[in-house]
C-alpha cells in the first residue's frame, strides 16, 4: 500500500510538465517511493495509475539509474495496463529504456534490459501497434521495435514492423505517418 505522503504527492500530479517534474523529483529522493509506486500505483485497479505513470516517465528520463533498480516491477505490470494515458507514459518509458540499451552514447546503460524484458517490450509494442491505441502510444512502440530488431535473435522484428507500418500508415494521423516514414526509411 502507498504511504500517505506519497499518495498525497501523487494526487498533486496534473497535466502540467512543471508539476510532473516537481513530484517526480520529490519521489526520486527516496528510492523506496519508486518501488511503492511500481508495486501499488502502476496497475489498472489503482486510482493513481495515470499520475503514477506520469511520474515514472519523468523519473526514467531524468533519474534512470534510480528507476532501473526497480524496473523488473515495471515489466511485471506493463502487459496488464489498459488505460490510454498510462500506456502513453509506459510506451515512452520503454522507448527510453531501449534507447539507453541500444545506443553507444549511453555506455553506462548498455545491456540493461534482460532477454525477458526485451521480450515483454516486443510483445507489448506489437500489441499496441495492431490494436486500437492512441498515436502517442504507437509512435514510441515503433521506435522500440526498431531498436529491438537489431538483436540477433530478434531479426524477425524488422520485417514484421515494416509490414504493419506499410499497411497502417495510409489510414493513420500525420504524426503516425511521419514516424512510420522515418522508421521505414531507416529500415532500408
Amino acid at each position: 500500500m502507498l504511504s500517505e505522503d506519497l499518495r498525497q504527492k501523487l494526487l498533486e500530479v496534473n497535466s502540467s510538465k512543471k508539476k510532473r517534474l516537481e513530484v517526480a523529483f520529490w519521489v526520486a529522493k527516496k528510492p523506496q517511493n519508486i518501488r511503492e509506486i511500481l508495486q501499488y500505483g502502476l496497475n489498472d485497479e489503482s486510482d493513481l495509475l495515470v499520475p503514477s505513470a506520469y511520474v515514472l516517465e519523468i523519473i526514467s528520463e531524468y533519474k534512470a539509474e534510480t528507476f532501473l533498480k526497480y524496473s523488473h516491477l515495471f515489466f511485471d505490470q506493463l502487459p496488464s495496463i489498459q488505460n490510454h494515458s498510462a500506456l502513453r507514459a509506459c510506451a515512452k518509458i520503454c522507448e527510453m529504456l531501449c534507447r539507453f540499451h541500444y545506443t553507444q552514447q549511453f555506455d553506462i546503460f548498455s545491456d540493461l534490459l534482460s532477454e525477458s524484458e526485451r521480450q515483454c517490450i516486443t510483445e507489448c509494442c506489437f500489441d499496441w501497434l495492431i490494436s486500437d491505441q492512441k498515436v502517442a502510444c504507437q509512435v514510441p512502440a515503433m521506435q522500440c521495435l526498431y531498436y529491438l530488431g537489431f538483436e540477433e535473435e530478434s531479426q524477425w522484428i524488422h520485417p514484421e514492423l515494416k509490414i504493419i507500418l506499410t499497411q497502417n500508415a495510409p489510414l493513420m494521423s500525420a504524426g503516425y505517418k511521419a514516424r512510420a516514414r522515418k522508421i521505414l526509411k531507416d529500415l532500408e
